[in-house]
């Protein structure tokens, strides 16, 4: 089957689609690969693509072989924490929202202590879907306090390039300083997991902190509150 060009995430992508042009689906997930040539395809919600109208590409000129060895976020990214949670870990929920790509863009972060829930909700103005993904994530980084360099943080978001660039050795080409903080964030939660979720998909976190940041751009104000753990709001902002 022939390639077609898509916008992802902000990034070009070839995708693989019918003769017609529609992307195929399989498994609630479309085939994608980063360029012509490259052998490595992955595996991709198709909520995430726009179509720029690009050309179609027969599968001799996309190159790069069959495509059947499919590494993927899926695969690649973890889900499930190496360490399990315990009564003091600390769950983050992180998420970023766009209208437009660019547009006005918001994140939401849900952090739970043992004790408290933090909700973020943050209009950051105009920006990419990458970059609200990655400023939530880092949001969610500098919430956390000196003391609790030693514990056990399970980071969930559901943008897998994001984890792809922060942890999985993919080469980012743009946000380079933004990814830079969040990686000298990091080492200084030697017990910290950056963990891949699925995205709408009735997970309570998630949905959160996709309500969250949905919120920030619809109101294009922000908005912070801690509050106890199945109680009311302590210090909203």
């Amino acid at each position: 089957m022939p390639w077609k060009r898509f916008d992802f995430k902000g990034q070009a992508v070839f995708v693989r689609v019918l003769p017609a042009g529609k992307p195929i689906v399989h498994r609630g997930r479309v085939e994608l690969r980063y360029r012509v040539g490259t052998a490595k395809s992955y595996r991709a919600s198709p909520d995430n693509l726009v179509d720029v109208g690009g050309e179609i590409i027969s599968d001799e000129d996309m190159g790069g072989g069959s495509g059947r060895e499919v590494t993927g976020a899926n695969q690649s990214l973890r889900e499930t924490p190496k360490t399990p949670a315990d009564d003091d870990a600390i769950i983050i929920y992180t998420d970023g929202a766009c209208s437009g790509n660019p547009g006005p863009a918001g994140v939401g972060v849900l952090l739970q202590r043992r004790e408290e829930v933090l909700e973020l909700s943050e209009f950051i103005g105009s920006g990419t879907n990458n970059i609200a993904e990655l400023t939530a994530i880092l949001r969610g980084l500098q919430n956390l306090r000196v003391e609790e360099r030693e514990s056990v943080i399970h980071l969930y978001t559901d943008s897998g390039w994001s984890l792809g660039v922060l942890v999985g050795g993919w080469k980012a080409k743009t946000n380079l300083e933004l990814i830079g903080e969040i990686q000298g964030l990091l080492v200084n939660f030697p017990r910290i997991e950056l963990l891949k979720i699925r995205g709408h998909a009735g997970l309570d976190g998630n949905e959160e902190a996709d309500r969250l940041a949905t919120m920030a751009v619809r109101r294009e104000a922000s908005m912070t509150r801690t509050r106890r753990r199945g109680g009311k709001s302590a210090s909203p902002d």
